[in-house]
């Protein structure tokens, strides 16, 4: 059965400049769970990358409450937070964010070695990866030396390496080609499958036919919230 891995209640964010005030989210209540791809739509500005550096334990809510895993995040401090994230959610990003001098192998072994594991362990467990996502071939490769969905898929690696259960995706597929983008969608809707929650940000419309649910937001609100039949 589905599990609620992550939950919002209330949760606002409020930045505040001078005299200036700035919602980016207002008090918002939703969940996430697994066996389930959300995709979060909205123009720029809207509030979707608020919304997920919530769920991704990035930046605190203003008010309300986040949990991940039942575990209340505005009580942790910084290092517990790290240790959270690092344990449970895997983050995909729009610039890939790879470590340009490092190989593809190096660059999804990377969060291993924070968790601690010896470069050996980390590097077997990385190559793992890379061969489920069909990269083997390009293990020694550098991030230069990769196509954008090459890098987008390697992304996804690092992101999956540590097995977390959430995995939040922040306009993945924006510099991909039609092929690619199917390609990374295709792979997320199946790790989706395989018990992860898995969030994508997006304001391309063709992504919605690999969602189960859609929701839109518009000014920090979410203004709708619908179950896509044909997923």
């Amino acid at each position: 059965m589905p599990e609620v891995l992550a939950r919002l209640e209330q949760a606002k964010k409020v930045y505040r400049t001078g005299d200036t005030t700035i919602t980016a989210l207002d008090s918002t209540t939703m969940e996430i769970r697994s066996e389930e791809l959300v995709l979060v739509e909205g123009p720029s500005g809207s509030g979707k990358t608020t919304l997920i550096s919530l769920i991704g334990c990035v930046i605190y809510p203003t008010e309300g409450k986040v949990f991940v895993r039942d575990v209340h995040t505005s009580g942790l401090n910084d290092r517990q937070l790290s240790k959270l994230r690092l344990n449970n959610i895997g983050f995909v990003f729009q610039n890939f964010n790879l470590i340009a001098p490092f190989s593809a192998l190096d660059n999804v072994a990377f969060p291993l070695r924070l968790m601690g594991k010896s470069g050996r362990e980390a590097r077997r467990e990385a190559m793992a990866q890379l061969e489920k996502l069909g990269l083997a071939d390009r293990r020694k490769n550098r991030p230069r030396e990769l196509s954008g969905g090459q890098k987008q898929r390697v992304a996804i690696a690092r992101a999956l390496v540590t097995n977390p259960r959430i995995l939040l995706c922040d306009e993945p597929t924006a510099s991909l080609d039609h092929a690619s983008l199917e390609k990374i969608m295709s792979e997320l809707r199946n790790l989706s499958r395989e018990g992860k929650a898995v969030v994508v940000v997006t304001h391309d419309p063709r992504l919605e036919a690999y969602a189960d649910r859609i929701v839109s937001v518009e000014d920090g609100r979410i203004v709708n919230e619908k179950y896509n039949r044909e997923s």
